[in-house]
């Protein structure tokens, strides 16, 4: 029976690589966000299509799992967000990451409150990780569509610095919401705490990896290897020292830890990247494929006409307003405005980890909130799925009819 279940993950595992890779291929072919091909092959395998992923394939283990790539995911973003980069940034961008980010997620509260009747704490939970675009869904627009620098740089930095925001404050009120016990005092003290290690344990390992790569010498031979490992073990190590102290302090850490690295002058540091980038593409992969194993067409369908309407309202009330609050006075033609609106599609980090959270409001004993995590997840992947066919899929011929492009300016 060990052997029979042993060859069964092993071929489950071999087909959610080859089946990411497949994704990875005909994302660069026809120049479109690699999620959307890989939530649709996570559905066909799922439960819902072959059923090659039961639903319990991964057991208790997911919750781990999940959170151990989302670390690797949030690391790789941040390492890549060099200090400079949002120092120079121009206003616009340092008010997308800003008063954008909160008119995101005030608004997308706000309207899953008011339309899916869901609880203030499923609702702002919700809104909180909405706020991400993303910088994998974002770049692979940006490719196609050759819009101006400032464009794409706004764009850009926007995506890598709200994926981590919003992750770290969709932590914080989910700890609010599952920890009812403590006072209301308590909570400020509880969410210092938690993002206080998360920083202190980043700062610490990043240290630790600075001074092995710049201060230890290594074989020139393995060095470049060695930087590479180090990377990803100061990722995994940061996330588990956190977390074990502070549950949902692990985030904090992995985002701390790769924001402190990528701003440091590292040897290998290119290497590094493109090595991170793999290892990225590859738990993208796992996560995305492997979360079909939760989603159930019951959770999307269940949502209705509200689901949708929330979802219209994100694309074409709120992201606007968003991005036209934050880009006035700027040098930004109403045109450039116009497509900053329309390209805002949800990706990875609100999906890895809005199931994470429903991971665990089903699984915890008591549980917290079975139907808020069903509630969650439905809202979050409906937004991702339409989000991304749509304006991923449709960005170069909006971009075209707007005249947005540089080549047309």
């Amino acid at each position: 029976m060990s052997i029979h279940v042993s060859l069964d993950v092993v071929a489950l595992i071999a087909a959610i690589v080859g089946l990411g890779v497949a994704a990875q291929v005909l994302a660069a072919k026809y120049r479109v966000p690699s999620v959307l091909f890989l939530i649709l092959m996570g559905v066909a395998i799922g439960p819902e299509g072959l059923e090659l992923i039961p639903p319990d394939a991964v057991g208790d283990s997911l919750s781990t799992i999940v959170g151990v790539s989302v670390a690797i995911i949030i690391f790789e973003g941040t390492f890549r967000l060099e200090y400079g980069a949002i120092w120079n940034a121009s206003r616009a961008v340092s008010r997308m990451i800003t008063i954008g980010a909160v008119i995101a997620f005030v608004g997308t509260a706000l309207a899953v409150r008011l339309l899916l009747r869901a609880s203030w704490d499923i609702a702002f939970l919700i809104g909180a990780l909405l706020v991400a675009t993303g910088p994998t869904v974002i770049a692979p627009i940006l490719a196609v569509v050759p819009v101006r620098e400032e464009v794409a740089t706004t764009l850009e930095i926007e995506g890598i610095v709200n994926d981590v925001t919003a992750a770290v404050l969709a932590v914080v009120l989910f700890k609010a919401m599952t920890a009812r016990h403590l006072a209301p005092g308590g909570y400020v003290w509880l969410f210092v705490q938690r993002l206080a290690m998360g920083v202190i344990v980043g700062f610490v390992v990043a240290g630790v990896v600075w001074y092995l790569l710049t201060q230890v010498e290594h074989p020139s031979e393995t060095a470049p290897q060695t930087a590479r490992l180090l990377a990803l073990a100061s990722a995994v190590i940061a996330f588990a020292a956190a977390d074990s102290v502070f549950s949902e302090a692990g985030i904090v850490a992995a985002a701390t830890a790769g924001f402190t690295l990528g701003s440091l002058e590292l040897p290998y540091q290119e290497e590094i990247l493109q090595f991170m980038r793999d290892v990225t593409l590859l738990v993208l992969s796992f996560v995305f494929i492997t979360l079909a194993a939760l989603l159930e067409f019951a959770e999307l369908l269940a949502l209705g006409v509200a689901g949708l309407a929330v979802v219209a309202v994100l694309m074409v009330v709120i992201r606007p307003l968003a991005v036209f609050v934050s880009t006035g006075r700027v040098g930004f033609t109403t045109n450039e405005r116009l497509f900053m609106s329309f390209v805002g599609p949800r990706g990875i980090i609100p999906a890895s980890v809005a199931t994470l959270f429903a991971v665990r409001l089903q699984t915890e004993v008591p549980p917290t909130d079975p139907s808020g995590a069903h509630l969650l997840l439905g809202t979050v992947f409906l937004a991702i799925l339409v989000t991304v066919v749509v304006e991923a899929g449709f960005a170069r011929q909006i971009a075209g009819l707007l005249g947005a492009t540089e080549s047309e300016q």
